[in-house]
C-alpha cells in the first residue's frame, strides 16, 4: 500500500484532517518502531512505504523508550490529550495493520504491546 493511501485509510478510521491523519500514521509508525528489538524493526520497516520505512529506521530505542508504555510515549511525542491519542494511535494502527503480514502484527503485538 502506498503511503497516501495509508494517510487516507487514517483518515476514514478517524475523521481527522489529512494532516493529523499524517502525523498520526508517522508518529504511531516512530514509537511503534523503538519497541521492536533490531530485526523486528527491520522487517517492520521492510513492509511499509519508503516514506515511513525512512521513520521505522531513523529511531532507536533507548533504555527509557524501549521500556515506556506505548500510549503514553505517543501522548507525549504528539502533545494531545489522551482520548484524541487513543483516537489516533488506534486508526493508524488499524491502516497499518492491512498492509503488515500476520507475523508482524504477533510481533508487535507482543513486543510493543499493541494489543488491538
Amino acid at each position: 500500500m502506498k503511503y497516501r493511501e495509508l494517510i487516507k485509510d487514517v483518515q476514514k478510521y478517524s475523521g481527522f484532517s489529512d494532516s493529523e491523519s499524517k502525523d498520526a500514521l508517522d508518529g504511531a509508525v516512530a514509537v511503534i518502531a523503538v519497541h521492536l528489538t533490531e530485526g523486528e524493526r527491520k522487517d517492520f520497516a521492510s513492509q511499509l512505504p519508503a516514506e515511513l520505512r525512512d521513520i521505522a529506521l531513523a529511531v532507536y530505542p533507548t533504555e527509557i523508550t524501549s521500556h515506556q508504555d506505548l500510549f503514553e510515549q505517543f501522548t507525549q511525542v504528539q502533545e494531545i490529550d489522551e482520548p484524541r491519542a487513543k483516537k489516533q494511535l488506534l486508526s493508524a494502527w488499524r491502516a497499518l495493520k492491512d498492509t503488515l503480514s500476520s507475523g508482524q502484527i504477533e510481533d508487535i503485538a507482543v513486543s510493543a504491546g499493541l494489543f488491538i
